[in-house]
């Protein structure tokens, strides 16, 4: 295998970046502070919602779990197909998990599937997955939601700057989290926020993210750690959002050469309530596992870096006593999945030689 010359994710850091930081590092004062408050005010005006800035998007998960309010035994419906922390965080905390199986064409929950698992269990939040930033069908889960009365959790840590029916995911009246970790859409190298519309919840997660306390010194209300975020992350934040519509601009251009020019693979089905996929991650589906190894392979061996997707939550390592949950969508998705290459300065001739690469392939 040939060195690696097109990594899997490059952030763009240009000089208010820099400069952002340095400003920071000048003011003596490094920690969550003013500038911290500043970001989330930014990020309170993009997405139409309060938000709380965090250290990274698996603290986002268990900060909006704690506020609110799952404990021991609470039954939790997440994906069978999505990035481990969206079983973790609530399994750390003594959730018991249900995988539900996913849809082969979007490669998000699947609503069917969800239904029949609410029909003889008493489940208290489904965690639903935006699949490399793909919009969920929100709709129909809030339907759900009111149908069987549980709490509704968007984990978007892929979906910054994704649209559902013109509406931005995170401006909604359910609870979301989002990742900036140095592959998303925007980082802040680690970090991630949480969203809310809940003036209560919202309190409660400000207080969970400094180790449980409303601001009274040494009085701890509430059982929470230290979730905090970084001036020096958050000014970074700020300058990558004043960017975020040239960025997410690139990744749809890229998404669509990659749709339009690569022969003999199949892609992520994106449905008509789907206004804007910001494409985190750029999926192609092999027609066989032995056939997606090849295109791993191929794309390895000309220095570009190519990647297995999610092993389905049922069966990790981790998590023995999820076995007896069947997910043969998530199981079939994937023997074939994969992801290509896909960041916000690919240049135009690393993108050809991708799809020269995967076409190289019969």
């Amino acid at each position: 295998m040939d060195e690696i010359k097109v990594p899997m994710a490059k952030p763009v850091f240009e000089e208010d970046e820099s400069n952002g930081i340095m400003k920071v590092v000048s003011s003596g004062w490094l920690g969550q502070g003013k500038v911290t408050e500043e970001f989330e005010n930014a990020l309170s005006n993009y997405f139409s919602s309060k938000v709380i800035a965090v250290n990274n998007g698996s603290s986002a998960i268990m900060c909006a779990l704690l506020a609110l309010g799952v404990k021991p035994g609470d039954k939790i419906a997440v994906p069978d197909f999505t990035f481990i922390s969206t079983s973790s965080v609530p399994k750390i905390l003594g959730a018991s998990i249900i995988p539900i199986d996913i849809d082969q064409k979007t490669l998000n929950m699947d609503i069917n599937s969800l239904e029949e698992i609410l029909k003889t269990n008493n489940i208290k939040v489904v965690i639903f997955v935006d699949v490399a930033g793909l919009p969920n069908d929100i709709d129909s889960l809030v339907a759900l939601s009111k149908k069987y009365n549980f709490t509704l959790m968007e984990d978007a840590a892929e979906g910054f700057g994704s649209e559902y029916k013109n509406r931005k995911l995170g401006s909604y009246d359910h609870t979301s989290i989002f990742s900036f970790h140095i592959a998303k859409q925007i980082t802040t190298v680690e970090g991630g926020c949480i969203t809310t519309k809940n003036k209560e919840l919202l309190k409660k997660i400000k207080a969970i993210r400094d180790v449980g306390r409303y601001n009274r010194g040494y009085i701890h209300d509430l059982i929470g750690s230290n979730f905090r975020i970084t001036d020096i992350q958050s000014v970074i934040g700020l300058n990558q959002l004043k960017k975020s519509e040239r960025f997410i601009y690139r990744r749809i251009e890229i998404a669509k050469r990659f749709k339009n020019e690569i022969k003999n693979l199949e892609f992520q089905y994106v449905p008509n309530y789907v206004s804007r996929h910001s494409y985190m991650l750029f999926f192609a589906l092999a027609k066989d596992s032995k056939t997606r190894d090849q295109y791993v392979e191929k794309l390895r061996d000309n220095g570009i870096d190519a990647r297995l997707s999610f092993y389905p939550i049922s069966e990790q390592p981790c998590n023995p006593e999820l076995k007896q949950y069947d997910c043969p969508n998530s199981r079939e998705i994937y023997g074939r999945a994969f992801t290509i290459t896909l960041y916000n300065s690919l240049k135009d001739s690393e993108i050809e030689l991708i799809i020269d690469t995967c076409n190289s392939l019969k």
